[in-house]
């Protein structure tokens, strides 16, 4: 069969062979990340604002059709996936794993294994909210919800079909039904912090999610979380007859974790035993004073200039904190 003379013959016919920009070790590493993505449940998007890369080009270079040489765009990416796959192996640099973070990580862990609830209670500055932090960041296939004030059913499902990178449909009932659907029979772990500031209703949605995909759900908060729980017979009595585990109250952290806290922090490992002393009379057993007013002021106005003591450490106590020595009560 002849072609006729005004068309054209395609390129393979005459002969031109089709090349493309990318290398074996390109099209490698795009298979990598669109794999490390998959298996950590990021999308492109979260890609593009991490990398710098445009929307356009990083769907075009992880879809095999960029035009040119993708090699330095997927090396920009890998370097930041590189981090992150760091990041979530480490941890948060300075983050001591002590006696709080054992112990919750048995109720997290637990839960997620036999899907029900617990229940995590802590005074202020224990170390509550930093711990589900990094759980949340080392532990795969884990939604991290900080509640605010009053939460409603709408934000709390809005929030976690954003985590999930799902779209969110209009109607409560039809968030529910596609959390519902996108959980189901899978190892998520939902964790909410600050539980006690969530609304009564997206409380109920939340056990509904739980008991309908049979996933776990830990709830965290201070000691009025407590209060609207534990009551048998209560509002919450549905809630309380799924707990599975549910330690006393933490009221504080104890001698030996603030003084890894105070060698992390400090990045001293052979601070003196009246230094580390002074430092946990002034802390009264709380995470939050040691690490984010102790150690800063300690920091900015004494380290550097003369030897780190205890009376160096009195001195600013005093004069920047405005503090007293004082041991908290029950704290050993």
């Amino acid at each position: 069969m002849t072609t006729p003379a005004n068309v054209q013959p395609s390129l393979p016919a005459m002969g031109k062979k089709v090349t493309s920009a990318y290398t074996p070790e390109d099209t490698a590493k795009a298979a990598a990340i669109n794999k490390w993505l998959e298996d950590h449940k990021q999308s492109k998007a979260w890609l593009c604002k991490k990398s710098s890369i445009p929307n356009g080009t990083l769907s075009q270079v992880l879809s095999g059709k960029y035009a040119t040489s993708p090699t330095r765009q997927l090396n920009t990416m890998q370097a930041v996936l590189a981090t992150e796959t760091e990041r979530l192996d480490d941890g948060t640099p300075g983050y001591v794993k002590g006696s709080v973070h054992k112990l919750l990580s048995v109720v997290c862990d637990r839960t997620r294994k036999h899907q029900n609830f617990g229940v995590i209670t802590g005074y202020v500055g224990v170390g509550k909210s930093r711990f589900l932090k990094e759980y949340a960041a080392t532990s795969h296939l884990t939604l991290l919800i900080e509640v605010s004030p009053n939460m409603t059913p709408g934000v709390l499902m809005t929030e976690l079909l954003m985590q999930l990178n799902n779209a969110i449909p209009n109607g409560l009932d039809r968030k529910f039904r596609e959390l519902v659907r996108v959980l189901k029979e899978t190892n998520y772990l939902i964790i909410a912090d600050e539980a006690e500031n969530m609304s009564a209703s997206a409380l109920q949605h939340l056990r509904r999610i739980r008991d309908m995909a049979m996933i776990g759900v830990v709830l965290a908060g201070t000691e009025k979380l407590t209060g609207l729980i534990k009551p048998e017979h209560g509002q919450f009595d549905q809630v309380r007859s799924r707990v599975g585990m549910w330690p006393e109250t933490i009221k504080a952290i104890s001698r030996d974790d603030a003084d890894d806290m105070a060698r992390a922090a400090l990045g001293m490992e052979d601070l003196s035993d009246e230094v580390l002393a002074t430092l946990w009379e002034y802390s009264q057993g709380s995470a939050r004073v040691l690490n984010e007013n102790l150690v800063p002021a300690i920091k900015d106005y004494g380290m550097g200039t003369v030897p780190l003591s205890a009376k160096l450490i009195e001195t600013i106590a005093a004069k920047v904190l405005f503090m007293t020595k004082k041991r908290a009560e029950g704290v050993k």
